[in-house]
């Protein structure tokens, strides 16, 4: 009977100790060891679970520590007869099929219509490209650990454990203040900032300050779904404006607004930056026309190309922009430990209506990760993430400029952990996002972000914060597979008079002509070829990176390698001209497009007019 009571599980981080002890309080409270009751000796129960009888023994020790059990001399170990009863559970009464209509009852928001963006499984997929989740290779858990035993300290314990009414952690909000919004143009006052728990509390409280049926609040177009969905739920007015590569476009927004809703440093769901230009703008127009600003700061130190811009709050004379950024998007998601910054009129209120559901966010996680930043693990931390990021992202963009680089756009992105890519606009993103599940691949379907019923199906988003650097490659291999096998080349990228090249024409065509185009990140590129067969290629807007290679011809076929770009594989193109524009073409399929010039003229074979027409 035992045996099929205590199942021990092999597959777990739980010793076996452990589990043994949680078998056993189970059963007892359960009434399969009842109040008094001798229990098997230790070497018994050791034998009919197959485990060292000191495993049973200090099992055993632990459970008479805490009452469990009690030791009688000489006659062995018994269930303690001062527990209290448990009900049975066989007497619980039989639901009526009258029941209570909770939905007649209950106020609730709209329900959410669209599926989540990600299955709950998601860890299972060989292939997740999708953002904001955990990633255990990139969690501190050493420090971490560390940081958790002090605050188990004695005297960290009399500071946290005490019942410090609605009031946060006066050493979080010192290191935040200190240093954490420093590094982004950012000096409070303690009474300007509130713990929450996770960003989207402090949206939900300002929303419930600042937003009701009267309040016009402009919002980004695409943008962050949670915000918008508040804003319904308090029947505000929402004004979408357009986002565009610069971030939110501030001349579109209403001058008459109450309130404008912003993701600066990496926009939901785009990744763009709003430049600096726009910061100044927006703050310049808040203060003339007399609204208030809501800086949702997701991702802010994640750039990998250029400095992060400070914040819009650092600019903020007025006092009216209110701060919210997050650690979890640093740590973990269900660490759920954000901040807000703003006037501590508006703090004060905030405090009192968060006391109203939860006086504050756990006060032993904001002991720890008090900790967590003076001892520098925190600053540690964020240069592991970026660089982790950064060698993921740099891995996406180079797989993505190699197996898709005319079916996709990407948006104008210095970082972040997410790339926004538009696809031809006869894509349907849902779709696609169904086909490579299927295949183990998991993208994001980005119409959730739309507030406008008129919704783009052709975006979809590639994540880069769960998922190895090294299967970036074969996921993207396998998701143009994919593209490919259900999307025909568009006509329009390759004009109908478009020539093809043979093996007479090539030669002189190729040598000493140079390429000018630009990558899915928007990025520029050149190519120069040389007679003797070899080239060399600049690409960035300062020719950032340089690669050198070698060309060749076999027959009507062109082939090249690189050094370090497309990963050093042979590739061989058949090629086609159009006016100032070269198309590389494999198996009849438009690989890629530039423009080309030549500084010596094209001879007559070339430019004759019975050059073969594409067919």
């Amino acid at each position: 009977m035992l045996q099929h009571l205590l199942v021990l599980e092999a597959d777990t981080n739980i010793s076996l100790q452990q589990q043994i002890k949680q078998k056993l309080i189970e059963a007892i409270n359960h009434g399969y060891f009842p109040a008094g009751c001798k229990m098997p000796s230790s070497r018994k129960l050791a034998e009919q679970l197959d485990v060292a009888r000191n495993t049973v023994v200090f099992a055993y020790q632990q459970l008479t520590d805490e009452g469990y059990l009690k030791s009688r001399e000489r006659s062995g170990i018994y269930v303690s007869e001062s527990l209290q009863p448990q009900f049975d559970c066989s007497a619980a009464i039989t639901p009526s099929e009258q029941q209570c209509l909770w939905s007649q009852r209950i106020n609730q928001p709209a329900p959410d219509k669209l599926p989540p963006p990600y299955p709950d499984n998601w860890q299972e997929y060989p292939y997740p490209f999708i953002a904001g989740q955990f990633d255990l290779s990139l969690f501190p858990v050493n420090p971490w650990r560390e940081c958790s035993r002090l605050t188990m300290n004695v005297n960290e314990i009399t500071t946290w454990a005490s019942d410090s009414g609605s009031m946060d952690d006066l050493f979080l909000i010192d290191e935040i203040r200190t240093k954490v919004l420093p590094r982004r143009g950012i000096f409070a006052q303690p009474d300007e900032i509130l713990i929450t728990i996770g960003s989207q509390q402090g949206l939900y409280l300002l929303s419930e300050l600042l937003l009701d049926e009267q309040t016009l609040l402009a919002m980004e177009e695409p943008g962050y779904a949670g915000m918008r969905k508040l804003a319904e739920h308090r029947r505000a007015v929402v004004d979408l404006v357009d986002v565009d590569n610069n971030g939110i476009q501030i001349d579109a927004i209403n001058h008459h607004i109450d309130a404008v809703y912003v993701t600066p440093s990496h926009q939901v769901p785009t990744a763009v930056t709003l430049s600096q230009a726009r910061r100044e703008q927006l703050i310049s127009k808040a203060n003339e026309h007399d609204f208030i600003i809501i800086e949702d700061d997701y991702e802010c130190e994640a750039n990998f190309i250029s400095n992060p811009h400070p914040a819009i709050k650092s600019l903020d004379c007025q006092g009216r922009v209110i701060y919210l950024s997050s650690f979890s998007n640093v740590l973990a998601p269900g660490l759920r430990l954000g901040y807000m910054v703003a006037p501590a009129e508006f703090i004060k209120a905030a405090r009192e209506l968060r006391s109203l559901c939860v006086r504050h966010p756990p006060a032993n996680n904001q002991r720890t990760m008090a900790l967590f930043i003076s001892l520098g693990y925190y600053d540690t931390v964020m240069r592991k993430l970026n660089q982790t990021l950064q060698q993921r992202w740099q891995e996406l963009r180079e797989a993505l400029n190699h197996y898709l680089p005319t079916a996709i756009v990407t948006s104008h992105s210095v970082g972040g952990s997410a790339c926004w890519i538009k696809g031809p606009k006869h894509l349907n993103s849902q779709q696609f996002a169904t086909q490579a599940a299927k295949k183990g691949i998991l993208i994001e379907s980005v119409t959730r972000y739309y507030g406008r019923d008129n919704k783009p199906e052709y975006y979809f988003r590639l994540g880069v914060s769960s998922i190895e650097v090294e299967k970036i490659r074969a996921g993207v291999q396998l998701l143009a597979q994919i593209f490919w096998q259900n999307h025909e080349n568009d006509d329009e990228h390759l004009p109908a008079d478009a020539v093809s090249l043979s093996n007479e024409q090539l030669p002189d065509f190729m040598a000493d002509c140079e390429f000018i185009g630009r990558t899915v990140f928007g990025e520029p590129y050149r190519i120069k070829l040389f007679a003797d067969g070899t080239m060399q290629g600049w690409e960035g807007h300062h020719n950032e990176k340089t690669d050198t290679g070698q060309w060749w011809l076999e027959g009507d076929t062109w082939f090249r390698q690189w050094q370090k770009w497309s990963y050093g594989e042979v590739l061989g193109f058949n090629i086609a001209v159009h006016s100032k524009q070269i198309f590389w073409l494999r198996d009849g399929k438009l690989v890629d497009s530039a423009f080309f010039t030549k500084k010596s003229p094209l001879s007559s074979t070339v430019i004759a007019v019975g050059l073969n027409k594409k067919s």
